[in-house]
């Protein structure tokens, strides 16, 4: 059933559905240009892609605040590590993208989505220090590893491309070490 769910997003990500919490929409969406992608990444592939870019590219926004806004010293030291890790991920996601030949625009800016924190949530963090950053911090954290870990679990029965499949099990496995040492901070 989770399973389902987790498609169910996926799906909505690539428009079959309304999807990314973005109810107040009311005009109809805008002319989508016709993109022929290679056949070898299938729907979740490209869902799953879209969806992980964004979602490291703003939590590398989130830990470079964490390396000087955190009042705790292991804080700062877990969002470094965490940082060159994701950075890597983003460099072979776009890598995947790119032979993929999927569009670039980012297809959920602006969109509520879990796992991702809001434009409101990141100012929010910028403007807070020491402890109450670390507990805002924490909680966006720990909400973006466990959600990471859904989206990367899904492609191990949706998923169709190896490059993709493999990257997937890499994040899931990442995410999963993260979370634990996360709880331990």
């Amino acid at each position: 059933m989770k399973a389902l769910a987790v498609m169910a997003v996926l799906l909505g990500l690539l428009g079959v559905t309304s999807g990314c919490g973005d109810s107040s929409a009311a005009s109809p969406p805008p002319a989508t240009t016709v993109v022929e992608t290679d056949p070898a990444f299938n729907p979740t592939d490209l869902a799953w892609i879209e969806l992980m870019i964004p979602m490291d590219q703003q939590l590398l926004r989130v830990l470079a605040m964490a390396k000087q806004q955190s009042a705790n010293l292991a804080v700062r030291a877990f969002a470094a590590s965490m940082a060159a890790g994701h950075q890597t991920e983003l460099t072979q996601l776009i890598a995947l993208r790119t032979r993929a030949k999927a569009p670039t625009a980012n297809q959920h800016e602006g969109h509520d989505m879990p796992g991702m924190m809001t434009e409101p949530e990141v100012v929010a963090l910028s403007n807070t220090t020491g402890p109450a950053f670390d507990t805002l911090f924490e909680k966006n954290l720990k909400e973006h590893l466990e959600q990471s870990i859904i989206v990367a679990r899904s492609i191990r029965t949706a998923g169709q491309e190896h490059a993709v499949k493999t990257l997937a099990a890499s994040i899931e496995h990442t995410r999963a070490t993260q979370l634990k040492h996360l709880a331990t901070l």
